[in-house]
C-alpha cells in the first residue's frame, strides 16, 4: 500500500515539474503589462518574415497605429490593443477582424510576433515617441 502511495506522489511531482514553463525550451509569451511597456507610445522597426521586407510602426498612446513599408513607401493605419489572452492585436482600417499575435523575446533583444504558431513578424528596435512623425 505504501509503495502505491509513493508511486502516486512521484508521478504527481513529475507531472508538475514537466509543466513548469521556466524549465521549458518554449519561449514564454509576454504578459499584458510587458506588452504595454514594450509598445506604448513607441516607434518600432520591424521585419516581415515572409519576404524579409522592413517597416516601421508607431503605436500611439491613444491606441492608433501607423505602419510605413520601406520598399514602396506605403502607409496604412489602424488601431492597436491588448486582448484578454495577452496578445497584441491590430485592427487595420477597413478590416473587420483584428490580427492578434503572441509576442516572445529573443536572446538578441528582438521580439517575435507569432500568429497561430507561425512567426509572422519581428520587432527589431524600439524608440520612445513618434520618432518618424508617422
Amino acid at each position: 500500500m505504501l509503495s502505491r502511495v509513493l508511486i502516486c506522489i512521484v508521478a504527481a511531482l513529475s507531472v508538475n515539474f514537466v509543466s513548469l514553463p521556466a524549465w521549458s525550451d518554449e519561449p514564454v509569451p509576454l504578459t499584458q503589462e510587458e506588452l504595454l511597456e514594450l509598445v506604448y507610445d513607441k516607434t518600432v522597426d520591424c521585419r516581415k518574415e515572409k519576404d524579409q521586407s522592413t517597416c516601421v510602426n508607431y503605436f500611439s498612446d491613444e491606441g492608433v497605429m501607423v505602419q510605413l513599408l520601406h520598399k514602396d513607401g506605403k502607409r496604412k493605419g489602424g488601431r492597436w490593443f491588448l486582448d484578454d489572452s495577452d496578445r497584441l492585436c491590430i485592427l487595420w482600417n477597413g478590416k473587420y477582424k483584428p490580427l492578434c499575435f503572441t509576442v516572445t523575446e529573443n536572446d538578441d533583444g528582438t521580439y517575435n510576433m507569432v500568429k497561430r504558431g507561425k512567426h509572422v513578424s519581428t520587432m527589431l528596435e524600439f524608440y520612445d515617441g513618434n520618432t518618424e512623425k508617422l
